[in-house]
């Protein structure tokens, strides 16, 4: 016979083992099942309530939602999966509510195409494989007062629009569509390319497009408003300015296409240009950079020759005004500079008895010179008179070019000399200086 405290404990043991029972019959219906794990991220899971964390394959709980972890933006849900099933690298989780109106959402798994590799345990469906559904009521927030408002002026503009000749464009349209598919039907086929993956490869191009001018939308925002300011400054005095411009735009682009072979010629020429410049631009980027400091001492030098350049340029002026009488003057002089340069600067430019050249002895005279006609004499010192006395004294070398005396003039030169002064010409001529 058992004791009344064993028999207390078998029945206590036995409730328990019942309520664990129970317990594991409830959340675990087969408690020796294996799970599966893994992992995808969406881009909120705001969806996902306290119940009803059902993940579905064709409709079917195959598991429940676990852990949820935010990774950066975006949420990583965890999702565990009772049943084998084998999820590829291909596979899709979308997040979606239970009904239309009900807040709370479940997973819905599409596990991938037989051909893909399997995904491995743990593994992540990254969040291009993924979407957030939203409910009814959510979709219909969009419809504010004011958002209304703009589709009842999109709906007025439309009545608007279609009336008229344009419904029979549009019905036109409707009537040559069939012929027109078939007419589209050769290019649709050469779109696709000779691998079939060329226009897929577009629209995969234009979608990141698309999804890099969303990411400038703070951009793009102010730039549209500046548009459509530039659009209603188009439309000022009832266009007529901007039909004027594109009645004259047919004449610009004419003189435009006549201009173009000497645009194309001087484009090619600027491009063989650049082709030998090119390799020169480290060195000249270089000397700029070295003549940085330069030009920076430069500039306020320029700033104070301003003035000067004003001058300049009045005096620049004025001599232009002054440049037929100049010219005139210049011609006279030329004969007596060809003069010059026969006889004096020879003269001048040969050495002198002490080695060096004339021109040099002259400047030596007259600065000796000066050094005697500083001193000042009075009446008292100087019976001659009062001032200063200046001594000069000059000579000849007889071993010179011109020792044996002076070539004779040229035939010429009393032309030349009539050429500046007439009256000198005849005084030069009487005293037998011209041949």
């Amino acid at each position: 016979m058992l004791s009344l405290g064993a028999k207390r404990l078998i029945g206590l043991g036995a409730i328990i083992a019942g309520i664990l029972i129970v317990v594991l019959g409830v959340t675990k219906p087969n408690p020796a099942a294996s799970t599966h794990v893994y992992w995808a991220e969406f881009d909120s899971a705001q969806g996902l309530g306290a119940i009803g964390r059902d993940i579905r394959v064709g409709g079917v709980n195959v598991g429940s939602i676990g852990a949820v972890e935010r990774v950066g933006d975006d949420a990583r849900i965890e999702l565990i999966l009772n049943e084998d099933i084998p999820v590829k690298t291909d596979a899709r989780a979308d997040m979606r509510p239970h009904t239309l109106f009900e807040g709370s959402s479940f997973i819905d798994l599409a596990p991938g195409s037989p051909s893909a590799e399997l995904l491995e345990e743990e593994g992540t469906i990254a969040i291009e494989r993924t979407s957030n559904y939203i409910t009814l009521d959510e979709a219909l927030r969009i419809l504010r007062p004011e958002v209304r408002e703009s589709l009842g002026d999109l709906a007025e503009t439309g009545s608007e629009t279609l009336q008229g000749e344009a419904i029979d464009g549009i019905q036109e349209t409707l009537k040559n569509s069939p012929e027109l598919t078939r007419a589209l039907k050769g290019p649709a086929r050469s779109l696709q390319g000779p691998g079939g993956d060329e226009l897929g490869g577009a629209i995969s191009g234009m979608s990141q497009t698309v999804d890099a001018v969303a990411d400038r939308e703070r951009d793009l925002i102010p730039l549209a408003q500046r548009l459509n300011r530039t659009t209603a400054a188009l439309t000022v005095d009832s266009s007529v300015p901007l039909d004027a411009t594109l009645a004259a735009l047919p004449g610009a682009l004419q003189e435009l296409n006549d201009g173009a072979p000497e645009l194309t010629g001087l484009v090619d020429r600027l491009d063989t240009f650049a082709g030998q410049v090119n390799p020169a631009l480290p060195d000249f980027t270089e000397a700029v950079r070295q003549g940085t400091p330069l030009f920076a001492r430069t500039i306020p030098v320029l700033r104070r020759a301003t003035p000067l350049i004003s001058d300049l340029r009045k005096v620049s002026g004025r001599l232009a005004d002054a440049s037929p009488t100049l010219t005139k003057l210049v011609r006279k002089l030329d004969p007596v500079t060809r003069d010059f340069g026969e006889s004096v600067l020879p003269v001048l430019l040969q050495d002198s008895r002490n080695g060096p050249p004339t021109f040099e002895q002259l400047l030596t005279t007259f600065t000796a010179a000066d050094g005697v006609f500083r001193p000042y004499q009075t009446p008292s010192q100087n019976p001659n008179g009062s001032g200063h006395l200046w001594n000069i004294g000059t000579y000849a070398d007889p071993s010179g070019p011109f020792a044996g005396g002076f070539p004779a003039p040229s035939p010429l030169a009393c032309a030349r000399v009539s050429a500046v002064s007439s009256d000198a010409a005849d005084a030069i001529r009487a005293s037998g200086g011209c041949q």
